[in-house]
């Protein structure tokens, strides 16, 4: 479950609220065949809120897959469709153009490289297919996280803290045109995300979480390029 809320001083209109769940249990996969290789079907779903006002609803189900080779890597392809539907209103008045299904497939990999030292990375592909071409779209996306865990500062502490940099690359390709800004251009977009996240665990079952990140996007329509840079903390839980 991730959920997240802010609320503006100065314009209540970009106020954003938002929480995704998914559920699903990890079974054996062929235990006698692939020791150790799992499965996990799962339903998953979501909702947006812009202004006060529902933006974005989604709900879908999906398949991973994990299988370990040998004790350091595993690898697993997974699957995933989502209902999106998006919300004609005042807020933004033409999103309804952007409800579709949209189909994932990916592809995640971890290496254990050193007992302190772990790489995580995940490639994918998504379909988002919507009622009007200008808004459908072909997405490719890579990601890579080197954590390192190190020893905590006081021994009263029994679980190690650690710092993970992370990078990604988001390229999004639509089918055509939006007519609603620029009749010749179809959108392209190519998106570089860099930042490291920070875990210190203070007891078994609490902590305190940190990420910093900058994303920069590139687009053919200028409306969608940004520079951002972003700071986050607060306390974690773990059940």
């Amino acid at each position: 479950a991730v959920g997240y809320l802010t609320a503006q001083q100065n314009f209540s209109d970009l106020n954003v609220g938002l929480f995704d769940i998914s559920f699903g249990p990890r079974l054996a996969l062929a235990p006698g065949v692939l020791p150790g290789a799992t499965i996990k079907p799962y339903v998953v779903g979501g909702n947006t809120w812009i202004g006060g006002s529902s933006y974005l609803s989604t709900f879908g189900a999906g398949v991973a897959v994990k299988i370990p080779v040998g004790d350091r890597f595993s690898f697993g392809p997974d699957f995933e469709w989502r209902r999106a539907d998006f919300r004609t209103g005042d807020v933004v008045p033409v999103s309804g153009f952007n409800s579709g299904d949209w189909y994932t497939t990916g592809l995640t990999a971890s290496a254990q490289i050193a007992q302190r030292i772990k790489l995580d990375m995940r490639g994918l592909y998504r379909r988002g297919d919507s009622a009007l071409p200008f808004q459908s779209f072909d997405q490719w996306a890579a990601e890579a996280a080197l954590t390192f865990e190190f020893a905590p500062p006081f021994e009263m502490m029994s679980r190690n803290w650690s710092i993970a940099p992370f990078v990604r690359r988001i390229e999004t390709r639509f089918d055509a045109p939006n007519p609603f800004i620029d009749l010749l251009t179809v959108r392209r977009d190519g998106q570089w995300s860099v930042g490291a996240l920070f875990n210190a665990p203070v007891t078994r079952s609490f902590g305190i979480s940190a990420a910093v990140q900058y994303d920069k996007n590139t687009s053919t329509l200028p409306n969608y390029r940004l520079d951002n840079f972003s700071v986050m903390f607060g306390p974690t839980a773990r059940f």
